[in-house]
C-alpha cells in the first residue's frame, strides 16, 4: 500500500495497544515503525527488474520483522532496567506493539497485487510466488481514511477523547481499536467483491463461449474495491482482458489483448543472458507477463525494435504501469541482442497523442458508475441470453 496508509495503520495498532500509557507518543512511536520497511527502496540494484522484484523482500518478511519487533523491544526493556526507569507497562505489551506495527505492513501489502515475499528467505528456495491477494488498489482512500482520523485524533488528544464519559469514544486507545476493526472489515468486504468480480469474469467467457480457460486472475482496477480487471489465458496462450464494475446490471465486457500473441515466441527466443531477468519477473509474478515488440521513441534508432516485457497485473489500457525493454535488433539482424533491462517508454500504436494514466484513471472511474461507457479499444459486450 501507499506511505500513508502504511503509516497511519502502523500508528493505530500502537495507539490501540499503548496508547494510554504513552499518549501521543505511542502513535508517532507507531507511524514510525508502520513505515520502517519500505525504506528498503532506498537500496538500489542496478536495473529496474531487480529494483522491483527485491522490494518487499527481506524487510517485509514476517520472520525478520517478527524478530526485530521482539529484540528492539528486549532491548528497550533492558535499557529502562539499567537506567532505573522502570516501564508503566509490561515487556509482552511493548513487545506485541512492536511486533504488530512492523508486520502488520507487509500483511496489509499482500492484499494488493504487487506481491509481497511474506516468508523470505524461503520464498524462493520453496519456489512460492510472493504472496498478492488482490482485493484492494495500491492506494485506497476508504481504506486509509478511518486509521488516519485515529491517529490525528491520538497525536492531538494523547489519551482521553472525552465525546462521552463512557463507551468506545471515551479514550483514543478505544477509538483506535475501533477504526481498526473498520479498516479490517474492508478489506474482508474487498476479497467478497473480488470473488463476486471474478465470478462474473467468468459468466462473461463462458456467454462469449470462451471455454478453454487455463488460468484467471483478477485485481482491482482503480483506487475502489467496486472495479475490477481480470486477465484470464486460454490452451492456445492468447490473453483476454475482462473489466467491469460490481455496480454493473450486466456482465462485464471483454477484449483479446493481441499485442501480447506472440508472447510465447518471443520469450522463447530472449537472449540467453536476458532470461535471468525474465525469469525472475516471471516468478515474482506468478507468470503473469506478455512479451511484445514496439518501435523505440528515439529517432536515431527508428532502424532498430525493442522486446519487451509487461507485467499484465498492473494496467491501465493498453499501458502496463512496470515494462522493461530486454533485448533489441536492428532490420538486417536475424536475433535478439540482450541488454541491461531499461524501464521501457510509452509508445503509442494508436494515431493521436499517448492518453496519460491520470486520464485512464479518470475514464475508469466515471465507468465504475455509468456501465453504458465502453471506449472502442476493442471491447466486447456479450449476449446474456
Amino acid at each position: 500500500m501507499d506511505s500513508l496508509s502504511q503509516i497511519v495503520l502502523g500508528a493505530s495498532v500502537q495507539g490501540a495497544l499503548l496508547g494510554n500509557y504513552q499518549g501521543r507518543k505511542a502513535y508517532l512511536y507507531g507511524a514510525m515503525l508502520g513505515t520502517l520497511p519500505d525504506l528498503d527502496v532506498l537500496i538500489r540494484y542496478g536495473d529496474p527488474i531487480s529494483n522491483m522484484t527485491y522490494h518487499r523482500g527481506f524487510s517485509h518478511s514476517l520472520i525478520v520483522l517478527t524478530a526485530v519487533g521482539l529484540i528492539g523491544s528486549w532491548l528497550i526493556t533492558r535499557y529502562h532496567q539499567w537506567r532505573d526507569m522502570p516501564l508503566s507497562y509490561s515487556g509482552k505489551r511493548l513487545a506485541a506493539s512492536m511486533t504488530l506495527a512492523l508486520t502488520t505492513h507487509p500483511i496489509l501489502d499482500s492484499f494488493t497485487v504487487y506481491g509481497t515475499q511474506l516468508l523470505w528467505p524461503l520464498q524462493e528456495s520453496l519456489a512460492l510466488t510472493p504472496f498478492s491477494i488482490a482485493s484492494v488498489f495500491i492506494i485506497d482512500p476508504l481504506y486509509t481514511l478511518p486509521l488516519l482520523i485515529a491517529m490525528i485524533i491520538g497525536l492531538i488528544k494523547g489519551r482521553k477523547l472525552a465525546v462521552f464519559n463512557k463507551g468506545w469514544l471515551a479514550n483514543c486507545q478505544r477509538f483506535a481499536v475501533w477504526m481498526l476493526i473498520v479498516s479490517s472489515s474492508y478489506l474482508l468486504l474487498s476479497l467478497g467483491l473480488k470473488y463476486y468480480a471474478q465470478d462474473k469474469a467468468k459468466q462473461t467467457l463462458a456467454a462469449a463461449n470462451i471455454n478453454n480457460i487455463t488460468r484467471i486472475k483478477t485485481m482491482p482496477m482503480l483506487p475502489t474495491i467496486l472495479m475490477f480487471r481480470s486477465v484470464a489465458e486460454d490452451e492456445q496462450n492468447r490473453l483476454i482482458e475482462i473489466r467491469g464494475s460490481v455496480l454493473d446490471s450486466r456482465l462485464p465486457e471483454y477484449r483479446y489483448l493481441t499485442q501480447y500473441d506472440n508472447s510465447q515466441n518471443l520469450q522463447a527466443n530472449l537472449p540467453a543472458s536476458s532470461q535471468h531477468y525474465a525469469n525472475r519477473l516471471d516468478w515474482f509474478s506468478g507468470d503473469w507477463t506478455g512479451y511484445r515488440t514496439q518501435m523505440p521513441i528515439d529517432k536515431a534508432e527508428e532502424q532498430s525494435t525493442q522486446l519487451v516485457v509487461d507485467d499484465l497485473r498492473m494496467m491501465a489500457g493498453d499501458t502496463a504501469f512496470f515494462s522493461f525493454v530486454l533485448a533489441s535488433k536492428d532490420k538486417q539482424d536475424a536475433k535478439w541482442k540482450a541488454m541491461m533491462p531499461i524501464d521501457a517508454p510509452i509508445v503509442s500504436d494508436k494515431n493521436g497523442p499517448e492518453v496519460s494514466r491520470l486520464e485512464l484513471v479518470k475514464q475508469g472511474l466515471i465507468r465504475v458508475f455509468d456501465e453504458s461507457v465502453v471506449d472502442e479499444d476493442g471491447w466486447l459486450l456479450v449476449d446474456e441470453k
